[in-house]
């Protein structure tokens, strides 16, 4: 039931992503607008994202769940109302990204670790990957939707499409069996803020891994905020070619996925996450100056397939380092990194404001290269290390 909601989330949050660029985009007509959009929505999670980690600690998560779902079905929905009774307004947009952000902050990590609640710390890797395999199905189907969808008939539709999906799949958290986790000793709110932050911090592997979370975020994900301005301006390929580009990217991460779900236990974790993250830097590199879809479509592809081999290594190495008592908190500095992907939307739209979508996007990918060839450097000892089970609290 789990996977199935899932599947359902990551549907409505897809079409979510590749909309609500397009929609700014159609309000303002400005790349730049575009990258504030998107950096608004990062700068709340980026900004609560600590403190979602905390509640996923002390709150049932399935509750957290249920109530962060209904919450982004309920903007959906307002959304819808807005773009299909002509009164949408780019402030109505700007404050929905900070509040889907907001509201991100507790529900990501919350779903990261209830993975792990659910099937243990031996079949995460598996169950990692199978719920990418989902997250990318989806991503092939969401935005081809999405793209047929605006072009067709009005983009406020997929927000009605956001709205159900969000509002069904509270109903397969219900009907799930309640997961025990173990007790916890009582602590104060800003104690288990305290205790995330002096993990990550005096951890040697999850610093690392938290910072390479930080670059691949911050400039490799950057390009997402410029998939609108690439498929119009660039490739002028219109809703329906950043349907097919957001759809062909999702191709190649099911791939992935699909693979990473069926090669077991892997021993060297940290070298399979270095190298997805290389492939990803170069790909986007290489998509950035490319100004023929077909060409577009076949790299992106290459990129994400990378990037799930990244994502859920990373995601299983961080998570097997973290005693359970603190896995929530430790997972909500990934999700705050991973606020800074739209974050980067700030820096990004400025770039391509003044010089270009293609050259901020190379940029980004240029510079994740460089910081998969740092982490290398660091990576020998990672597999071997475990968390220390005196950590918990």
């Amino acid at each position: 039931m789990f996977w199935f909601a899932s599947v359902l989330n990551d549907m409505a949050l897809i079409t979510y992503f590749t909309v609500h660029g397009w929609l700014a985009l159609q309000v303002s007509d400005s790349p730049l607008w575009v990258g504030i959009t998107a950096g608004t929505g990062g700068l709340a999670l980026t900004l609560f994202a600590v403190v979602g980690g905390v509640l996923s600690d002390r709150i049932p998560r399935r509750q957290l769940v249920l109530v962060s779902m209904s919450i982004r079905s309920l903007l959906g929905l307002t959304l819808a109302v807005l773009i299909l009774t002509d009164n949408i307004k780019l402030w109505h947009v700007i404050l929905a990204s900070f509040l889907e952000g907001t509201v991100a902050s507790a529900h990501v990590p919350t779903m990261m670790a209830m993975t792990m609640d659910i099937v243990g710390r031996e079949k995460l890797l598996s169950a990692t990957a199978a719920r990418f395999a989902g997250m990318t199905v989806m991503g092939i189907v969401a935005p081809l939707l999405a793209g047929a969808v605006v072009s067709r008939f009005d983009i406020g539709y997929a927000y009605v499409v956001i709205a159900v999906c969000y509002g069904l799949a509270p109903f397969l958290i219900l009907a799930m069996r309640k997961v025990t986790r173990e007790p916890r000793t009582p602590t104060t709110p800003l104690e288990d803020l305290k205790q995330g932050f002096s993990y990550v911090i005096s951890d040697p592997k999850v610093r690392t891994l938290i910072l390479m979370v930080f670059v691949v975020e911050g400039f490799g994900w950057a390009h997402e905020a410029m998939m609108p301005v690439m498929a119009r301006d660039v490739l002028d390929a219109g809703a329906s070619g950043l349907g097919y580009l957001l759809a062909a990217g999702s191709a190649g991460a099911t791939v992935s996925s699909i693979i990473m779900s069926n090669i077991g236990e892997v021993n060297r974790k940290s070298r399979l996450m270095v190298g997805g993250s290389f492939g990803f830097g170069v790909f986007l590199v290489v998509f950035a100056f490319s100004q023929w879809l077909p060409v577009s479509l076949v790299v992106i592809a290459a990129a994400y397939a990378s990037v799930v081999m990244y994502e859920t290594t990373v995601n299983t190495v961080l998570q097997t380092s973290v005693p359970d008592g603190l896995r929530g908190r430790v997972l909500s500095f990934q999700a705050m990194m991973w606020g800074v992907s739209g974050l980067a939307g700030f820096h990004t739209g400025a770039i391509a404001n003044a010089v270009g979508a293609p050259v901020a996007i190379a940029i980004g990918g240029a510079v994740v290269v460089v910081n998969a060839a740092w982490v290398l450097r660091r990576v020998a000892r990672f597999d071997s290390v475990q968390p220390e089970p005196a950590a918990e609290a």
